[in-house]
């Protein structure tokens, strides 16, 4: 291991290089789970774009991400095509949904906040995602660097302008406001 590398560690964990690192897109999932009825559906988005910036300070570094909204799947072609229509991401008026990170927090270890805006329907709110970092190191070939983040957040859709909902006879909501997003993502440091 080179002594700048070594160099780079808070608190016993030892930070990936700085750089400017591309998403794997083959081992980074976007995943949902909503409430529907008395279940829960799980979904992902499979088209997405971005970019991570690792600064010095690991406080200083950023994320952009744009996401395909028509790439939303559920296992569900009906569903699927429901979430795309007006009643909820308007996919042929808004196809792209952004995080734009506002703010790096650690919080000892390799646990942090991300913090950033995140626009659906161009609709703009911040919000706080609980990350983990798990670790870097050389990619399968040797030649490259690898490094794998996880996240997770809850979100009202409500928020974004995703209102639609029906009433069930047994009481309550066909689907629930609250959505938890899951992110895992390996990264790959650009050459």
């Amino acid at each position: 291991m080179s002594q700048a590398m070594a160099e780079r560690a808070i608190e016993g964990v030892e930070l990936p290089p700085v750089g400017t690192w591309a998403f794997d897109k083959g081992h980074t999932n976007l995943e949902f789970v909503a409430r529907h009825m008395l279940s829960r559906v799980r979904g992902r988005f499979t088209e997405f774009d971005g970019r991570v910036q690792i600064a010095e300070r690991p406080e200083d570094s950023s994320v952009e991400v744009e996401i395909a909204a028509a790439s939303i799947q559920t296992n569900s072609d009906y569903r699927d095509n429901h979430l795309k229509s007006e009643d909820f991401l308007q996919a042929e008026t808004h196809p792209v949904l952004r995080f734009a990170s506002t703010a790096v927090r650690p919080l000892g270890g390799n646990r942090f906040e991300l913090v950033g805006d995140l626009t659906i329907k161009d609709v703009t709110n911040q919000v706080v995602l609980d990350a983990e970092f798990g670790g870097f190191g050389p990619t399968m070939d040797g030649k490259g660097t690898v490094a794998f983040f996880s996240a997770r957040t809850e979100i009202d859709r409500e928020d974004w302008d995703m209102t639609w909902n029906v009433a069930v006879e047994t009481g309550g909501l066909l689907v629930g406001k609250k959505v938890k997003l899951e992110i895992d993502a390996e990264i790959t440091l650009a050459e």
